[in-house]
């Protein structure tokens, strides 16, 4: 039976970020909620879970929520049609 590994890690993207620009990845929330409030408002905060099976070569990931960055809180849009996630 193959042991299966999870872990988080969160992706910051900047207010004004391109496809193809560098975004930042970080191994906790705290972390990546001080570099959002860096970048300013409008960064968009996304929570990403990993899995790997014992084995296997390749991981697979999805996204689970997306906060974003208002100036004075974080605003979950993860069900945000509109916004759409990053």
């Amino acid at each position: 039976m193959a042991i299966r590994r999870k872990w988080i890690n969160y992706t910051v993207y900047a207010p004004e970020y391109e496809e193809g620009k560098v975004c930042r990845d970080y191994r906790t929330v705290v972390k990546a909620r001080l570099a959002a409030k860096n970048f300013g408002v409008g960064s968009r905060l996304r929570r990403n879970v990993n899995l790997r099976n014992k084995g296997k070569p390749d991981a697979d990931w999805w996204v689970e929520r997306v906060w974003e960055w208002t100036g004075t809180k974080f605003v979950d849009i993860t069900d945000n049609p509109p916004k759409g996630l990053p």
